[in-house]
């Protein structure tokens, strides 16, 4: 929406005359994850899903810039991810469900939503390379500091993990009647366009944490940021750096079928 004027632009709805543009990123991230309680994590889960081994929230943050449908601008992402199994169409699977995804900029957030499913929110997001060794990410809203990243030490790594499949929780709430849903279920992110081209990846130390808001703080999100931030952290992992070229638009996001 609004509708009136033809499907929304963005990465996958360039002008005739851009459409070579269509895959054309930088991309640097910085993947970190830490243990916490089972029976907590658990609970973010969707019906269906089940913890994957041990039980780890991840956060990812990816930083893109020379994006072709921004017309060479950028912005930057905060993922929650975790750990997941499921069972489509009578095969076993394992991957991450995503329950929130914060971005700077407006608009990969509007279409984000409607067309892919994904549980997008605005949030600032800062990104900091202090040098080739370190690096910090920041997020607040308004004012309200809610998420800090550091990470140091970064040494060449020879490859960076394979990707795995990202299931998200579409939901789209029916007009005048609460509690009932125009749509209601799982999406699932596979491979499309061009594989990302990979110019470096690396591995350091690093820590994550979310900090509690109040209502006044944060009066849309404090629920999310709390539910976050209640999670107990430790033993966390090696961060994986890498910088990448191009990649998929998001094209070949479906249903899932279970």
């Amino acid at each position: 929406m609004p509708r009136h004027f033809g499907p929304a632009p963005g990465p996958r709805n360039l002008p005739a005359d851009q459409r070579h543009r269509r895959y054309e990123k930088e991309v640097v991230s910085y993947t970190i994850s830490a243990r916490t309680k089972a029976e907590r994590l658990g609970a973010f889960l969707h019906d269906g899903l089940r913890l994957d081994g041990e039980p780890r929230i991840e956060v990812c943050i990816m930083s893109f810039s020379k994006i072709g449908w921004l017309a060479g601008r950028g912005y930057d992402i905060l993922m929650v991810r975790i750990p997941a199994k499921w069972i489509e169409t009578e095969t076993r699977c394992a991957g991450h469900f995503v329950p929130v995804v914060w971005e700077n900029m407006a608009d990969p957030i509007i279409t984000g939503r409607e067309e892919l499913g994904w549980p997008k929110l605005f949030a600032d997001i800062s990104v900091s390379d202090f040098s080739e060794k370190s690096a910090k990410v920041t997020s607040s809203w308004d004012g309200h500091r809610f998420f800090d990243f550091r990470a140091s030490g970064f040494e060449p790594l020879v490859q960076a993990p394979a990707p795995k499949p990202m299931v998200f929780e579409k939901y789209i709430p029916a007009t005048g009647k609460p509690g009932y849903s125009d749509a209601h279920y799982l999406t699932i992110t596979v491979p499309d366009g061009p594989e990302p081209q990979v110019q470096s990846t690396e591995i350091g130390e690093g820590q994550f944490a979310f900090t509690q808001a109040s209502w006044e703080q944060m009066p849309t999100q404090y629920p999310i940021v709390n539910a976050l931030s209640d999670l107990p952290l430790d033993d966390f992992s090696p961060v994986i750096k890498t910088a990448s070229i191009f990649g998929g638009d998001g094209s070949a996001q479906r249903k899932l079928r279970m």
